[in-house]
Parts: C-alpha cells; sequence; structure tokens
C-alpha cells in the first residue's frame, strides 16, 4: 500500500487534477492489490487515492514561508521526484555519529551499526521550491488511527522518533544541502534551504486541524545551519567525537 500511495505522488501531475486518474491507474498497476482483498474492495481503491491526491496536494501546508504551500501549485519545473543521491562515507561509526546527533539536540535518534567505509544511497520522494526556498517532501502512508489526534504533533513526533525518520531527513537534508551547493550560484543555506516536510497522508484531510488551527498530517523541520554542516563533515569523515 504504501508503495503505491508513492507511486500515485510520483506519477500525478500535481496542477492537473483530470491526470490524477490515469496515475492512479498506473500506480494500482505497477503495484496491485493484495491478492485476499475481494473485487468489491479493490473496486473502491481508485476513488480512495484520487481523492487522498486531492486532500493532500489542495491542504495549505505552513512551512515557514511568507504564504502557506499548496502542492497543487507546483508546477513540474518546480518539483524533482525520487532524487537520487550518493554520500560518500569514508569512515563513518554509529558512536560518533550519535554523539553528535546528541549535541544537536536530537535525542530520538540513536542506531548501531558496524562502522561504514563506502557510501549511503538514498532517493528523495520529492524536492520542490517554494517562496524561494528548496524543500524535501516525503510521503508516510504509516496506519496511526481514525481520527484527527492520532495525526497531530505528539504522534507524529512518536512516528518520527520510532521510525527514526529524523535520521533520515538529516541525511536527506545533507544530500540536498550538497546538491545546491553544486548547482545553484550564490547558494546561501540561511537563504535557500526551506526544510524537511513529512506527510502522513492518511491525516491530511479538510477539516482536520490541530488545535493551533495547523493541519494535522504534518511534520515540518528545518535544522540548523550548524546542524547540516557538522552532519555534512562527520560523514565526510571531517568531525571527531
Amino acid at each position: 500500500a504504501g508503495e503505491c500511495v508513492h507511486a500515485a505522488f510520483e506519477f500525478a501531475e500535481f496542477t492537473d487534477a483530470a491526470t490524477w486518474p490515469a496515475a492512479v491507474h498506473r500506480a494500482l498497476l505497477k503495484h496491485p492489490p493484495a491478492a485476499s482483498a475481494d473485487a468489491a474492495t479493490q473496486a473502491t481503491w481508485p476513488a480512495l487515492l484520487q481523492r487522498l491526491l486531492a486532500d493532500v496536494l489542495d491542504t495549505p501546508l505552513p512551512i515557514g514561508t511568507a504564504q502557506p504551500l499548496r502542492l497543487a501549485t507546483l508546477g513540474p519545473q518546480r518539483r524533482l521526484a525520487e532524487l537520487e543521491f550518493h554520500l560518500p562515507a569514508p569512515r563513518l561509526n554509529a558512536a560518533q555519529l550519535n554523539q553528535t546527533l546528541q549535541a544537536l539536540g536530537y535525542h530520538d535518534s540513536a542506531v548501531d551499526f558496524a562502522t561504514l567505509r563506502g557510501y549511503l544511497k538514498g532517493y528523495i520522494d520529492l524536492v520542490f521550491e517554494h517562496d524561494g526556498r528548496y524543500f524535501i517532501a516525503d510521503w508516510k502512508s504509516n496506519h496511526l488511527g481514525d481520527t484527527p489526534a492520532t495525526y497531530g504533533p505528539a504522534a507524529l513526533d512518536i512516528a518520527m522518533a520510532s521510525h527514526r525518520y529524523t535520521l533520515q531527513h538529516l541525511v536527506y537534508g545533507v544530500a540536498l544541502h550538497r546538491w545546491l551547493a553544486r548547482r545553484m550560484p550564490g547558494y546561501r543555506y540561511e537563504t535557500h534551504f526551506g526544510g524537511a516536510v513529512y506527510l502522513f497522508v492518511r491525516g491530511v484531510r479538510p477539516g482536520w486541524r490541530n488545535a493551533d488551527g495547523s493541519p494535522t498530517g504534518l511534520h515540518f523541520h528545518r535544522p540548523t545551519a550548524v546542524a547540516m554542516q557538522r552532519l555534512s563533515a562527520l560523514l565526510a569523515g571531517d568531525e571527531t567525537p
């Protein structure tokens, strides 16, 4: 289900709702429903996926810019899906990474792994430009519950920590930061780097709001420039404990 949802967002032309049925059809063909699902249930899924696209793409998202973001306004020239990256990591060890994360205030992202001498490879679901800044977006299909509260800030903080999504978006951030620095004349982190937009898509719905009026299902974080610099240096093997 998660791969199908990702594919629907990858294939959809955000600004043209008329293309969404074809995108959903293509996603369902690429990631077919479970064989155990009956025909009546399977028949409901195209409409459900189209409604999910509409809900997520049309919801105004506060992401630290002068104007909230509506993904439905992002044309193809302002977004890039599935950006692949390879980050050199000549001598990355878990203890050093955990110490750096703790020092930067990320207390729930501890990991354990053998020393890495090679590369980190990954794919960023979406990179996009809004209001002069460049952002990471990640689609999360986790089922956290059936009410707005289950997709509120406290619930999303737990999900981000338990699945180590915070560490994920920090690695993605390093990749995007380096990518922009190499390709954008005059690039400055403070001016051009927007942050990470994690959308728990089952919880982004019209009328579902947190107590402060913000939409449910949205987890947004913009690391400091210091955090990005330290993590980038650590991955490059330039930082010692």
